[in-house]
This record gives structure tokens, C-alpha cells and sequence, in this order.
């Protein structure tokens, strides 16, 4: 969490408080793995869902075949565009 250097106060010992400006050590890590996680289900999903309509089976069971696969696609690049936001907080 960015401390306000304004309320910081003087470092002990005449240390120097360096300016937050982007995540890093343990920030990063989390990020870096929900990014590879949303990724590659969002990818999955796509490649799983143009296989299902390229060989014109159903996308989900039950449901409409053109309803199906459209949410799937919407769901799909809202992950991929997720983790590609968490790779840029890094």
C-alpha cells in the first residue's frame, strides 16, 4: 500500500522512502498469475467454442446454438481481455 510522503514522516536512520509507482516483489506475483490464468481459459474457451461451430455441434447442451456460442465468445475475450489487464498492472 503507497504511503503519502506527507504523512510519513522522517525516515529512521536517514533512509529514503522510494515512490511507489507501479507493483512490484510481492505485488507482482499474483498478478502475473491471474493474468496466465484468465489468458488461457479465455483462449481455451475460444479455440474450445470456433471447434464446436466449425464442426456445427452444440456449443452447450439445452440452450440455443447461436445464443450458446455467442456468450461463450463474449465470455472468452472478456477473460483473455482480463488477463491481458492484469499483465499490464505489473
Amino acid at each position: 500500500m503507497p504511503v503519502h510522503l506527507e504523512f510519513a514522516g522522517t525516515p529512521p536512520g536517514g533512509a529514503r522512502i522510494r515512490a511507489m509507482d507501479g507493483m512490484g516483489g510481492a505485488e507482482a506475483a499474483p498478478a502475473v498469475f491471474a493474468g496466465a490464468v484468465f489468458v488461457l481459459f479465455g483462449g481455451a474457451l475460444l479455440a474450445w467454442t470456433g471447434a464446436r461451430v466449425r464442426h456445427r455441434e452444440p456449443v452447450a447442451d439445452g440452450g440455443s446454438p447461436a445464443v450458446s456460442a455467442a456468450l461463450a465468445t463474449v465470455f472468452g475475450v472478456a477473460f483473455l481481455v482480463a488477463g491481458v489487464w492484469c499483465f499490464t498492472r505489473i
